[in-house]
C-alpha cells in the first residue's frame, strides 16, 4: 500500500495543473511553426510498396520488370509468388544511415535492392509529403521536441552534475 492521502492527492493535482499551464506558454503557434520548419525533412512521410524477394538476382529481375516492362509492384510479386506490402513511415524512424536513400528519391522511384533479414527488399516511393502542421503525429512530435528541449535547458540551467562523486557502499 503506497499510503496516499488526499493532501498528496491534492499536491500531485496542483503541480500537474501548473505543468500544464506552463506548457501551454510553450506550445503556441509561431513556436510549432518554427520548430517545423527546421524539421521539415525530418517530418516528411513517405508512402511505399516494398517486394521482399530471396535473392539479389530476383530483386534485379522484379526491379527490370517494374522499369522497363512497365509492371506494377504488385503485378511483380503476384508473378513471382513473393510478399507484396504497402508501409508508411515518417523519415525520422529509420536508422540515419537508411535516411539519405529515401532523400535523394522523387515519388514513383524505385530503390535499387536493399539486403534485409534473409532475402532482398524492392522499395517504391509511392508519395513523400511534406509535414503539415494539423497532422496530430507531426504536432505530437513537434510539441514533444519543444518540450524536451524547454526542460532540458532548465535541467542544465538548474542541476549540476557531480564527477567523482564518493557515494557509501551498497548495503548488501
Amino acid at each position: 500500500q503506497l499510503k496516499r492521502d488526499s493532501n498528496w492527492l491534492d499536491e500531485m493535482l496542483a503541480m500537474e495543473i501548473a505543468y500544464r499551464k506552463h506548457c501551454e506558454t510553450l506550445l503556441v503557434p509561431e513556436a510549432r511553426q518554427r520548430e517545423l520548419l527546421a524539421l521539415r525533412l525530418p517530418l516528411t512521410r513517405f508512402e511505399t510498396e516494398v517486394i521482399e524477394v530471396e535473392s539479389l538476382d530476383a530483386a534485379r529481375e522484379a526491379l527490370f520488370c517494374v522499369r522497363e516492362d512497365g509492371m506494377s509492384m504488385e503485378e511483380v510479386a503476384t508473378e513471382g509468388g513473393y510478399p507484396y506490402r504497402r508501409a508508411d513511415f515518417i523519415l525520422e524512424d529509420l536508422p540515419v544511415d537508411a535516411q539519405h536513400r529515401f532523400l535523394s528519391v522523387s515519388s514513383g522511384e524505385v530503390l535499387k535492392p536493399l539486403a534485409h533479414s534473409d532475402g532482398f527488399e524492392l522499395c517504391r516511393i509511392l508519395k513523400k509529403i511534406e509535414p503539415h502542421p494539423e497532422d496530430p503525429n507531426v504536432k505530437s512530435r513537434i510539441d514533444q521536441r519543444l518540450l524536451d528541449r524547454h526542460f532540458a535547458e532548465l535541467t542544465s540551467k538548474y542541476t549540476h552534475r557531480r564527477l567523482n562523486a564518493v557515494y557509501p557502499p551498497a548495503a548488501e
